[in-house]
Formats: structure tokens, C-alpha cells, sequence
């Protein structure tokens, strides 16, 4: 079980991705506390906890959530919901916007699973694919979701105002 170090402190994603690929190496899991709410409703930034294995013991497949590198060096953790002959497509799960053409060169690590309030839920697990498979098929509705629920939220903020 993985537990939190109160004392640890945020380092520089280039020095996460050398220790990421030195642990690799050494045949272990990389885990660390993701930031940003792309991946939301699935990962929560400080608060849910990811373990990545290298590509190489788990290659990359559709439904799999991947640690990669864009080209302008930024580091990313989306899901692939898709691929052709140039790449694969990514998306995060808060997201509805592809990222096309994402290289396996570029994929630094592949989630194998995540810990929520002490829980480990495996990627393999049922409930969690049955997650992935609904939540990427849901993608191009996922657009429509938002902008009426930012409306009605907005309409009744007015509302409570008046």
C-alpha cells in the first residue's frame, strides 16, 4: 500500500522523468501525485496517487493512461482512446479534445494503477475498465454535457441573485 510522505516535496518534472526512467530500468513502479485536473473524474491533483510501469513491461494499448512527453517538452498524463498509422490519440478524461499523433517514443510511462484513500484499484480490474470503455465512448457527447451544465449552472446562479 502506498503511503503519502507529508514531508515529500515537489521536484522538477525533467529530474521526475530521469528517476522515473532509472526506477525503469531497475524493473520498478514509478509512483507520484499527478497535478492538473485533466484527468478528472478518475484522478484528483494532490490527492490520488499513480503508479506507472515502463512501456516496455506493459506496452501501450487503447484505454491505457500514459505518462508522455509532447513535443515542446511538456509532460502529460492522458488516455489513449485511439490510434492510426502516425500515432496514437489521446484525450484526458475532463477533456473532449483530441492530441493526435502521439508517438510510442514519446510515452514514458503506463499507468497500472492509482491509490484513492489507501485503495488500490488496478487497471485491470473490472469496474475500472468498465469505467474506461464508458468514459472514452462518452467523449464526443462529453462537449454538449459541459456547456449545458455550465448553463444551468449559470442560470441558476442568476436565479438565486435575482
Amino acid at each position: 500500500m502506498c503511503k503519502i510522505n507529508p514531508k515529500s516535496k515537489p521536484i522538477n518534472v525533467e529530474e521526475l522523468a530521469d528517476l522515473m526512467q532509472e526506477v525503469f530500468a531497475q524493473g520498478g513502479m514509478f509512483r507520484f501525485l499527478p497535478t492538473g485536473n485533466s484527468m478528472q473524474p478518475m484522478l484528483y491533483e494532490q490527492r490520488d496517487v499513480v503508479l506507472l510501469c515502463s512501456p516496455q513491461k506493459r506496452p501501450p494499448k487503447k484505454y491505457d493512461v500514459v505518462l508522455y512527453r509532447r513535443d515542446n517538452g511538456q509532460y502529460v498524463l492522458h488516455r489513449i482512446v485511439g490510434g492510426n498509422r502516425k500515432g496514437y490519440l489521446l484525450c484526458g478524461d475532463h477533456q473532449y479534445c483530441l492530441e493526435k499523433n502521439i508517438r510510442e517514443d514519446q510515452m514514458i510511462g503506463v499507468l497500472d494503477r492509482f491509490v484513492r484513500n489507501g485503495k488500490q484499484i488496478s487497471i485491470d480490474s473490472l469496474p475500472y475498465r468498465w469505467y474506461a470503455i464508458l468514459w472514452t465512448s462518452l467523449r464526443p457527447v462529453r462537449r454538449i454535457a459541459s456547456l449545458v451544465f455550465h448553463k444551468l449552472r449559470r442560470f441558476f446562479r442568476y436565479k438565486r441573485l435575482s
